[in-house]
This record gives C-alpha cells, sequence and structure tokens, in this order.
C-alpha cells in the first residue's frame, strides 16, 4: 500500500498549503458537491413543535440548539431528529409546515 501512496504523490493535492486563489481555482474545477440531506428527507424526518419552557427539561440538561448553539425561548418552532438532536427550525430553514423560509 505505501508502494502505491509513493508512486502516484505528484497527483495528490497539498490543500494546506494552497493559495486562497488556488482554492478558488479547484472549487472551480470540482464543482459544488452536496453531501446534506434532501429537504424531503430532512422534512419526513423531522419532528416539530413550539417550546415551552414550562414543559421543558431541567435548564441545566436542556442543550442549546446544535447548530447555531443559542438557547431555546418561548414560542419558538424547534425541530428534532430521531438521534435526539434539537433545533430552531430557522436555523435549517424550515417552519412547522415544511415550507422553506429562504
Amino acid at each position: 500500500m505505501a508502494e502505491l501512496h509513493v508512486r502516484h504523490r505528484e497527483m495528490c493535492l497539498d490543500v494546506d498549503n494552497m493559495s486562497y486563489e488556488e482554492l478558488l481555482a479547484l472549487e472551480e474545477r470540482i464543482g459544488d458537491v452536496s453531501t446534506g440531506l434532501s429537504k424531503d428527507v430532512i422534512i419526513k424526518s423531522m419532528k416539530q413543535q413550539i417550546y415551552m419552557s414550562v414543559m421543558a427539561e431541567s435548564s441545566t440538561d436542556l442543550e442549546p440548539c446544535c447548530i447555531c448553539q443559542e438557547d431555546y425561548t418561548e414560542g419558538e418552532s424547534v425541530g428534532s431528529l430521531d438521534c435526539g438532536h434539537k433545533f430552531h427550525s430557522n436555523c435549517i430553514g424550515y417552519t412547522i409546515c415544511g415550507r422553506s423560509n429562504s
């Protein structure tokens, strides 16, 4: 395996030492690659509710939004996934009805 690595060393990119202009040129050659979930998958997977402080876990157990790291406030739309991560619905661009905010 090491031999294969050395044999094709000239094909490796050293992005850590590339200039800003070189990185822009590389981005143009590679194009845009999306690794995120599609809107349909997010909508089907997401459970949404309105945040109510009286219904919330104790303040020491409640984690902030996993996207913006801000705490939830009364009346905000909060989304959650099966993995347990919670976030402001606006942080991912969706409202309660599942339509994009953008």
